[in-house]
């Protein structure tokens, strides 16, 4: 069912000269007011809406696991349209992670082979799937080891395989992490390991590379600790970066992997004159750095913000652009008044060009209905996709922010986690803003996981692709807007929601709560094909399913 009806071109086009008192008032509008009318009508319609393309969905049969709790993690396509996913199963009062389920699907999600890993002291992080086979990285640590090993198995029938990639022993551990491995209660804290002191996986765009990248403890030097390898598991190069700056004042933001080279680019935010105060004696009292390691060593780039707030960036790599985009104010690090965007030469590593781009006025109408003077707060990205021909970027984020209340009465705390609206936006090669667009939507839940607010994005062939739930009936807001609510959970209804390459976006319902058994969870939805397809996994109690939604 498509939606593209507002509340004005209703109004409008119903203008029938009816009876004498309709067209006597309906002739006494002033030429010019009329004028202004249609166009607003005509602007309004174009806005909201076009032709969605037919979207192919897939659905297996419901199947009922072992464990209660479990949450999609990976998916892979294997090729031939069909899908592995990594699915990790929680247990326990507080559900710590027990283990995965691995499955491999064909491409009407029927299920071909599956198997169990359980996991002790371990964890499954990153797939990738090549010449028939599946790759699973798993990170294993004991008394006096921590290693990176590779899974394998013939996609034909899953019995994997497992082959050391990386190893530390204790010493390497005291001498590099500054933690003793011990119970991974560690015998010198938590505290003085930095968050990706286990490695952090990543992978360039297509996986002819990939990265682990060890965040090092160290309270005089920011030290970084990466090893990049290549699609046939053979270490390309290893890289120790140290940086003369105390670690709380170097703020670790994004690391990338170029796919035709391997070599690393790491983002960070490095704070001034020894504080971490983002504004002093009046000025922004930071600026980021740009680190390219390569085999041939290291290169860098430093750039200021211009006396606007930046509170994180991001980086993309695509053929021969390279940038950091992100979203910027003028009143403090929490506000967001338009997007920013840095290119870098990434053979010279000197900018090219950087651009402050306010939201337009047709995002502050889509937000509040009439133009004001306002900065948004509290976003986080859902999706930042670059077009490797052309340059432009799209940003996806949410307004998403936590609540908590304290009852008098009980002395009970409350916690509320709230999935506002949506903003995408499009900012072109020569860093001017394309479009700019917010899709109202209010949702909440009483959990970070496992609920089926948000939303998950994607971008393909020129257009952003949003899932999310919803009621059945669209809420129409002041001023010809529209929001998203899910006021019943056991009526959500699965929209995609449709944004073309002019920025007119259209929505419809994709599977009605009759059609599904049960609610996805489209905040953890999976990406696959280059963005041509994802996959949702539904759950109720210990029943699952899951859906494809191929582009």
């Amino acid at each position: 069912m498509i939606i593209k009806n507002l509340a004005i071109s209703e109004v409008f086009f119903s203008m029938q000269p009816s009876n004498s008192i309709f067209c006597t008032l309906f002739n006494q509008i002033p030429r010019t007011i009329m004028k202004n009318l249609i166009m607003l009508a005509i602007m309004m319609v174009g806005s909201y809406s076009f032709a969605q393309q037919a979207l192919n969905i897939s659905k297996s049969t419901v199947f009922k696991d072992d464990k209660k709790h479990t949450e999609l993690v990976l998916s892979e396509g294997d090729g031939n349209g069909g899908v592995l996913t990594v699915r990790m199963y929680y247990g326990g009062l507080l559900r710590a992670p027990k283990g995965y389920y691995i499955e491999h699907f064909d491409k009407s999600l029927n299920l071909i082979s599956s198997t169990e890993i359980e996991i002790e002291k371990s964890m499954i992080e990153g797939a990738m799937i090549k010449d028939g086979n599946v790759y699973l990285f798993q990170k294993q640590w004991g008394d006096d080891l921590f290693s990176i090993n590779v899974l394998s198995s013939p996609l034909s029938k899953l019995k994997f395989e497992s082959k050391e990639l990386l190893s530390f022993d204790e010493d390497d551990m005291k001498k590099y992490f500054a933690v003793s491995i011990g119970i991974f209660g560690f015998n010198n804290g938590l505290a003085q390991a930095d968050e990706d002191f286990l490695g952090k996986l990543t992978f360039s765009k297509e996986k002819n590379f990939f990265a682990f990248n060890f965040d090092i403890k160290d309270k005089k030097n920011e030290v970084h600790r990466i090893f990049v390898f290549n699609d046939a598991f053979e270490k390309v190069y290893e890289n120790d970066f140290t940086k003369a700056i105390k670690d709380r004042y170097f703020e670790f933001d994004d690391i990338s992997v170029d796919d035709e080279n391997g070599n690393v680019y790491m983002l960070g935010k490095e704070f001034e004159n020894d504080s971490r105060r983002t504004k002093k004696k009046g000025k922004i009292n930071y600026h980021y750095e740009l680190i390219k390691l390569s085999p041939e060593g290291e290169t860098s780039i430093s750039f200021k913000t211009e006396e606007h707030f930046v509170a994180s960036l991001t980086t993309l790599k695509a053929n021969s652009h390279l940038s950091c985009v992100g979203f910027y104010s003028d009143r403090s690090e929490n506000r967001y008044k338009g997007v920013v965007r840095f290119d870098i030469d990434p053979e010279t590593m000197r900018m090219k060009n950087t651009s402050f781009q306010p939201f337009t006025k047709q995002f502050i109408i889509d937000k509040y209905g009439k133009e004001k003077q306002k900065e948004l707060r509290s976003l986080r990205y859902r999706g930042v996709f670059m077009e490797a021909n052309t340059g432009d970027i799209i940003v996806n984020a949410e307004e998403y922010f936590v609540r908590t209340h304290y009852n008098g009465r009980t002395g009970a705390h409350t916690t509320t986690y709230h999935f506002n609206d949506i903003v995408s936006t499009k900012i072109g090669a020569d860093g001017n803003l394309i479009w700019a667009r917010n899709i109202n939507k209010r949702q909440a839940a009483n959990a970070p996981y496992f609920n089926t607010e948000s939303y998950t994005s994607t971008y393909h062939n020129g257009k952003v692709y949003i899932f999310l739930n919803g009621s059945k009936k669209v809420k129409k807001i002041r001023n010809d807007r529209i929001e998203f609510r899910d006021k019943r959970a056991k009526k959500l209804n699965l929209y995609s929601l449709v944004i073309d390459a002019k920025g007119n976006f259209d929505y419809e319902i994709i599977q009605t709560d009759k059609q599904l058994e049960f609610p996805m969870y489209v905040s953890q939805g999976t990406i696959m094909d280059d963005g041509a397809a994802v996959v949702f996994l539904g759950r109720k109690k210990r029943n699952k399913q899951l859906i494809k939604i191929n582009i």
